[in-house]
């Protein structure tokens, strides 16, 4: 599941970022198939997101101003940290990076 959120967090800041190339390319930087890649574009419109590709500039880009947040909030967390933190904020894209908490920086 994490992976999941993960691969889905890198695939919006690619978007976010306007990384260029093509649909390949920017798939095979996240370690993913083309198929795969739209197959997250889906999900990322189905929360909200505006994407359309500029072939001048060979970029995805957002028409929208969508944000990613993701929060995973478990009982296992609990046991895992303590019982000193049950909500764990995975991503935080105001500042464009991915966390395990707000201390420690997941890639």
């Amino acid at each position: 599941m994490v992976q999941k959120y993960s691969q889905l967090t890198k695939a919006h800041q690619l978007i976010k970022k306007q990384i260029k190339g093509t649909p390949e390319e920017i798939a095979k930087r996240i370690d993913l198939s083309k198929s795969s890649f739209y197959n997250y574009m889906e999900e990322l419109k189905q929360l909200g997101a505006e994407i359309k590709y500029c072939r001048t500039c060979q970029c995805f880009k957002y028409t929208n101003n969508f944000k990613l947040k993701v929060t995973i909030e478990t009982n296992e967390m609990t046991k895992i940290l303590g019982g000193q933190q049950n909500n764990f904020q995975v991503v935080d894209f105001k500042n464009d990076k991915l966390f395990f908490d707000k201390k420690e920086e997941f890639f």
